[in-house]
This record gives C-alpha cells, sequence and structure tokens, in this order.
C-alpha cells in the first residue's frame, strides 16, 4: 500500500513548516513513508560527505514570502492560490488585493516586487515569454525577501529569488514543474539588464557549498546507528519503506491500548489511524461491531490523544533528520544573508534572552510551549547550533527534500517571543 495518505496525515496532524500561497508543503525526508530505510542512509552519507547534489546542486531554502508570476498576452501576472493560478491578477489587481492589508511591510512586498517582477518579465523577447510561460499557463514560483520585512531571518538584502516553473492545466493545478528553468530564466533577464528593479534584485536559486563533515566516521556511524535502530524496532528490511514502520507502530500501539478488541477491528484502526483512511471503518460501522464501552474508548483515544500518539510515532524520525540538518548545515556557506556570523549571533542571543524572559514572566501555556521547544533545540544540537538560514533544499529520486535542522524549533520559539503564541 502506497502511503500517500499518511503524508496528508502528516501534514495535517503534526502541522510541519509550510511553503506560503500556493507553493504547498516542501517534504522533509521523514515526511515522505514511502522512502526506504536505505534512501535515508544514502541521504545521511551524501549529507556529512557535502554531496547532496543527486540530481541538482543543493540550494538555500530562504525565509521569505512566495508568489508566482507568469506572462500572459506580453503581460506580467500574478497569483498566491490555486485560484490565482487558474485566474491570474494583474499588476493593479496586487495593488488592489494588498492596499487594505494590516502591515504596511507586507503591503510594500508584494506591490513593489510586483512592479519589479514586470519590469523583468515583460522585458523578456516574446520568444522567451511563450518558451517558459506558454501565454499564461506556466508560473515561475518565487520568494520575495525585503528587508523590512523580515520573518525569523534577517537578510539585510531586497530580492526576488527564483524557484522554479510550476506547470498547470489551466484551471489552478501544477502538472509538472521545470526547476532548472529559475538559474536559466535569471540569467536571461540579467543579461537584458533587467534584473534590477527600483527595489528588488532578481536572482536564481542560492546554490549552497557543503563541505564533508570534520567527523565523517563518527557522525556516520551515529546517524546510521539511528537508523538500523528504527529499522530492528520491527524487524524490517532496509529496503523496506518506511511506512511498515508506522503501520507496525501503529499495530502495536493499538494492541497496548485495545487488547480485547477483535483483531480485524485492530486493523480498521491501524487503516484509519496510520493511513488516514476513514472510509474502510467509520465510526457508524464501528458502533455495531463493538460493546458502547469499547466505543467510547476509541472515540476519547482519537479526540484525546491521537495527536500526541501520532507526535510520538514521528518524533524518533524527525529528530534524526532535524539534527543531521543541524550537522550538514553546519558545514554548510554561501548563504543569502549578508552578514550571516552577525545574524548567527543575533538569532542566538533574542533566542537565550527572550525565552528566559518568558519562562520568567509568561503564562503557563507560553512557558509550555517555550520549554518544549528548548527541549527539542537541545535534541537536535543546542542553540549554538542555530545559523541563519531556513535549510537546504536538495533533490533525490525525483522529489524535493529539506533539511532543516533547528529552524521548525526557533521559528516556534521566535512566533511565541513576537506574538506571544
Amino acid at each position: 500500500m502506497k502511503l500517500l495518505s499518511f503524508t496528508a496525515f502528516v501534514n495535517e496532524m503534526y502541522q510541519p513548516i509550510f511553503e506560503g500561497g500556493a507553493a504547498g508543503h516542501m517534504m522533509h525526508p521523514f515526511d515522505d513513508a514511502d522512502l526506504t530505510f536505505d534512501d535515508f542512509i544514502k541521504m545521511i552519507q551524501a549529507g556529512l560527505s557535502g554531496e547532496l547534489n543527486f540530481e541538482e546542486e543543493p540550494t538555500e531554502k530562504t525565509d521569505g514570502q512566495n508568489i508566482f508570476a507568469t506572462v500572459k498576452d506580453g503581460k506580467a501576472m500574478f497569483a498566491r492560490n490555486k485560484g490565482q493560478l487558474k485566474d491570474p491578477l494583474s499588476l493593479d489587481g496586487v495593488n488592489t488585493m494588498f492596499a487594505d492589508h494590516p502591515s504596511e511591510q507586507v503591503r510594500a512586498t508584494f506591490t513593489l516586487a510586483a512592479k519589479d517582477l514586470a519590469k523583468g518579465l515583460e522585458g523578456l523577447s516574446k520568444k522567451d515569454q511563450d518558451s517558459y510561460f506558454e501565454n499564461g499557463m506556466n508560473f515561475m514560483n518565487m520568494e520575495l525577501i525585503y528587508s523590512k520585512n523580515s520573518n525569523v531571518i534577517n537578510y539585510d538584502r531586497d530580492v526576488i529569488q527564483f524557484h522554479g516553473i510550476k506547470k498547470t492545466d489551466g484551471q489552478g493545478n501544477i502538472v509538472g514543474e521545470d526547476n532548472k528553468a529559475a538559474k536559466d530564466l535569471a540569467k536571461i533577464i540579467k543579461d537584458a539588464n533587467n534584473h534590477i528593479g527600483e527595489v528588488f534584485e532578481i536572482i536564481p536559486p542560492q546554490a549552497l557549498k557543503v563541505a564533508k563533515e570534520a567527523d565523517f566516521d563518527e557522525k556516520l556511524n551515529y546517524f546510521i546507528g539511528k537508523v538500523y535502530k528504527l529499522q530492528d524496532e520491527f524487524n524490517l528490511a532496509i529496503s523496506d519503506p518506511v511506512s511498515k514502520y508506522h503501520e507496525a507502530w501503529w499495530r502495536r500501539e493499538i494492541d497496548k491500548s485495545f487488547p480485547s478488541l477483535d483483531q480485524a477491528h485492530k486493523e480498521g484502526l491501524v487503516l484509519r489511524w496510520a493511513y488516514d483512511d476513514k472510509k474502510s471503518l467509520d465510526m457508524r460501522a464501528l458502533a455495531k461491531l463493538v460493546s458502547p464501552k469499547e466505543l467510547e474508548a476509541i472515540k476519547n483515544f482519537e479526540k484525546e490523544d491521537l495527536k500526541k500518539k501520532y507526535k510520538e510515532n514521528i518524533r524518533p524520525f524527525e529528530d534524526l533528520f532535524l539534527e543531521l540538518g543541524s550537522v550538514v548545515l553546519k558545514n554548510a556557506s554561501n548563504f543569502l544573508a549578508l552578514s550571516p556570523d552577525k545574524e548567527m549571533q543575533r538569532l542566538h542571543n533574542t533566542i537565550r534572552k527572550e525565552a528566559e524572559a518568558i519562562k520568567l514572566n509568561g503564562d503557563t501555556k507560553q512557558i509550555e510551549k517555550v520549554e518544549s521547544e528548548l527541549a527539542r533545540l537541545a535534541r537536535i544540537g543546542g542553540i549554538e547550533s542555530i545559523i541563519p538560514t531556513e535549510g537546504l533544499v536538495f533533490k533525490f529520486k525525483g522529489g524535493l527534500y529539506k533539511l532543516t535542522g533547528t529552524f521548525a524549533a526557533i521559528n516556534q520559539l521566535m512566533g511565541i517571543i513576537k506574538y506571544g503564541r
């Protein structure tokens, strides 16, 4: 069974980092339960060797705002969601969309970037416009980084970073992609001297240089040992997909939580909770098959314990790859931030100072969240492992994956610090 629905379950239950707008969710390796244990080992070896260029050079995952742009009938058009991929906005439409936005910085980010994008894209030859955009069918996915509207990372630069072309069916559905187009089209715009606008500079994906880990043998044995431990927990083969681990884990959990339940009904719960398959065993059907007491226990588990149990299930895989990411990113260079050392120190100091302030003066919920995220940071390298990037993107077996290291934890911490939540 292919575990595509499990990945949807991952997104809904654990709320991992999402890329904004219509871009959707880029997976961590641990999100993709169709990967095998051997795939994990190949990623670990490549990351520690500084050779994550399986199919493309690794690029930086940056912390900005997402937008899509195309060219139709010679005019630049824009999209932030699926509906707008079907019916994109003109430059005036972008200005109208953000006219009443409560944040002046957000409004400026999108309106000023759209204006500079229009200059760059409308300055392309008709041949290039048709080749890359197919008269509004294809969209360049890009990220807007504006120094006056930073999120977690301060880049001190104003850039529009191309990520790649997304091909649509004309109805707002993405049906294909061309990542190479980001670098190629950025070069064409630069060669025409249209890459620098009034505020923003159009750039290709930020390629990262990744050095080999100094303690390669030690780290390799450490991380591969973690993979083998997970594989051996349920006597799985190195070639097995990770979905088999999740299925076996849930089967064990269900056996422990509902020992008297009929085996066929237990298997239905495995499908329901490991695969998010609620059609094979819905609650109405289950009510006719089990006692009222058993039904109540199952409903209570699903309502009160399911999210916590999911986190427990995914945590060893999450910790493995977040810790791996912190090691790999420590060996990376050529980040987009103009002063990475300065920004790294700012992040370290901010997290330490503000986390302590919340622990002293925050409410119970805030303190619990801060302590939870600090504990996650400690498991994957601690505050000292924080560096000024959202992460690294690499391509493996045709799919794009991200290594984010400590970013998930600091993103949550900064949210608590900024907004109290």
